[in-house]
């Protein structure tokens, strides 16, 4: 079936009767659409405009949105399990307690989103950006991180215990009571991050990560592995120590 192009819809019945003839939408309009309570097979979004739609307690098994603007959207209590979202600007969307099971988000901005209760269990986040999102009511075991960046994202209490993390950003991110237990940490950026005494960094691998102004020296490091440079920083940033070689 031929793509909609270039539509508005902006309610729940105009939608129903375009699925009626095809699921693809390119370059629509749903700006401040209304459309609540919604079951669906699939949605194909390409080029859709859905600032401030409202999608609230939406049923769609094959949910898919590509180079979408879809700033202050909401997705309360979606059922969008395996969605896949590609490039989309998802800036202060809502997702309270919705269902992102296995859903991937390529290269897609849902800095200051809400994500509370949600669900992200084993989802690919890989190169997306999450700046300032709290996710400390947010599932996110088994989740792909590489490349994410959740600077001055609040991470509190998760757990990423024997995960290898390749070049997330945690700039300023609360890692507060974290578990990095055995984890790997390649080209994370560590700088900035805030932890506490419960926050584990045992047996972890922090060569290739930038820990500078990071105080991990108040987390747990047992057996942690670390650079002479870097635990020269740890030793200055948590004591004021500097370390000098002998002439």
């Amino acid at each position: 079936m031929p793509a909609h192009r270039g539509l508005a819809v902006k309610d729940a019945d105009r939608l129903r009767a375009l699925l009626a003839r095809g699921a693809e939408f390119h370059g629509c309009d749903f700006d401040g659409a209304e459309i609540m309570d919604f079951d669906a097979d699939g949605i194909q979004l390409d080029e859709c405009s859905l600032r401030a739609a409202n999608f609230f307690n939406l049923a769609c098994d094959g949910f898919t949105a590509a180079d979408c603007a879809m700033a202050r959207a909401r997705f309360d209590r979606a059922d969008i399990q395996e969605a896949a979202l590609t490039r989309c600007d998802l800036t202060s969307a809502s997702f309270r307690n919705a269902k992102l099971n296995l859903a991937r988000a390529a290269d897609c901005d849902f800095s200051l989103a809400d994500f509370a209760g949600a669900n992200l269990f084993a989802a690919d986040l890989s190169g997306s950006r999450f700046r300032g999102v709290d996710f400390s009511q947010t599932r996110l075991d088994g989740a792909t991180l590489d490349g994410a960046d959740f600077s001055m994202a609040s991470l509190r209490g998760k757990r990423f215990a024997g995960a290898t993390l390749r070049g997330v950003n945690f700039t300023e991110a609360d890692l507060s009571g974290c578990d990095f237990t055995g984890a790997a940490l390649d080209g994370c950026a560590l700088t900035g991050a805030a932890v506490s005494p419960e926050t584990r960094f045992d047996r972890a691998d922090l060569r290739g990560a930038d820990i500078s102004a990071s105080i991990l020296g108040a987390a747990s490091l047992r057996g942690a592995m670390i650079t002479s440079a870097q635990a020269s920083a740890l030793l200055f940033d948590r004591y004021g120590t500097v370390i000098v070689d002998p002439k």
